[in-house]
């Protein structure tokens, strides 16, 4: 207030700290999204430590803000959907985003897919690069095949972004469970 009252307003958020409990707005890379995620969306999302991959290559390139802030978005998304499929939202993620909440995420097949094409899942190769660790209450391996997605970024190329995520939000956790975060080249495909 004093700074205000000074007519240093610019000075507000170098000295401003926000409470603990302030979800941000904004992240600076992929790594400060991935902790934010662990940190305030714990109550409907789950984001174990062995999800993030390889981020550094994804916080040195030059999209790197973007991507964190997109990636941010939807991880925000992912969890607004568990918290209204708790308060009785019905249908998946992709019609609750459809629908157009505020939370959401861009219900398109350049943003988002719910399955991965047939080559995709019936190839070996490429189905184990989707298996990711997963709360033994949902899989009793602890490992579960996720094909639902964010495409954080279309273009990119291998380093694309990409989120891989089961929703459990009908099962036992009523969590959204994240498996992946990470470059598009470890989750290859036919095109990749």
């Amino acid at each position: 207030q004093a700074l205000r009252e000074r007519g240093d307003e610019a000075l507000v958020w170098e000295t401003h700290d926000a409470p603990a409990d302030e979800i941000p707005d904004v992240v600076s890379d992929m790594t400060e999204a991935v902790l934010m995620a662990q940190e305030h969306l714990t109550d409907a999302l789950v984001l174990p430590d062995s999800a993030p991959r390889d981020l550094a290559d994804l916080d040195t390139a030059p999209e790197a803000t973007a991507w964190a802030n997109t990636a941010w978005r939807g991880l925000r998304a992912l969890a607004a959907y568990a918290r209204a499929k708790g308060a009785g939202a019905t249908g998946s993620f992709w019609e609750w985003c459809a629908g157009g909440p505020e939370e959401g995420w861009p219900a398109t097949t350049k943003k988002l897919a719910m399955r991965e094409s047939e080559t995709v899942a019936n190839n070996e190769k490429y189905r184990r690069a989707r298996e990711f660790a997963i709360d033994p209450r949902v899989d009793a391996s602890g490992v579960q095949y996720m094909e639902a997605h964010l495409k954080v970024s279309e273009g990119g190329g291998d380093l694309a972004p990409r989120i891989y995520f089961h929703d459990g939000t009908g099962g036992s956790t009523g969590k959204v469970h994240v498996g992946f975060v990470g470059l598009h080249r470890l989750v290859p495909n036919t095109k990749s």
